[in-house]
């Protein structure tokens, strides 16, 4: 049987990472990527096959940030979304560096790495 989530409650902020593409004057051929950390706050819950968080926050496009809602599976919490920004950012830190391993070769200059200011916090939080 299926252990259920603990639902955060309504205003509280979760982290969640998003890919971002971006253009860099320097390299004229096609956007660059990136994987941000943003956060969000829940906004109420959609129940249907299964419990969906809905948050809405600062989400990048491009090199601008806009408020958009999103939403993420209940028990994508600690998976996709998480509590505290640090663990979103081993989450970003990851798939940066699957990323690079699978599309060093191109020669594609370093992803950006701005989720790196939350891994300095305390694991605490």
């Amino acid at each position: 049987m299926a252990r259920s989530k603990t639902r955060p409650p309504v205003g509280s902020k979760l982290w969640d990472v998003h890919e971002n593409l971006y253009y860099d004057k320097s390299v004229k051929v096609a956007p660059l990527v990136e994987y941000v950390v943003t956060e969000g706050e829940v906004t109420g819950y959609y129940e249907g096959g299964y419990v969906e968080i809905c948050m809405t926050g600062p989400v990048p496009d491009g090199d601008r940030s806009f408020p958009y809602p999103r939403r993420h599976k209940l028990s994508d919490i600690g998976k996709r979304v998480f509590y505290t920004a640090r663990e979103a950012a081993l989450l970003a830190k990851e798939q940066t560096e699957k990323y690079e391993r699978t599309w060093g070769r191109t020669k594609d200059p370093p992803l950006r790495r701005t989720w790196e200011q939350y891994l300095e916090e305390a694991p605490d939080g």
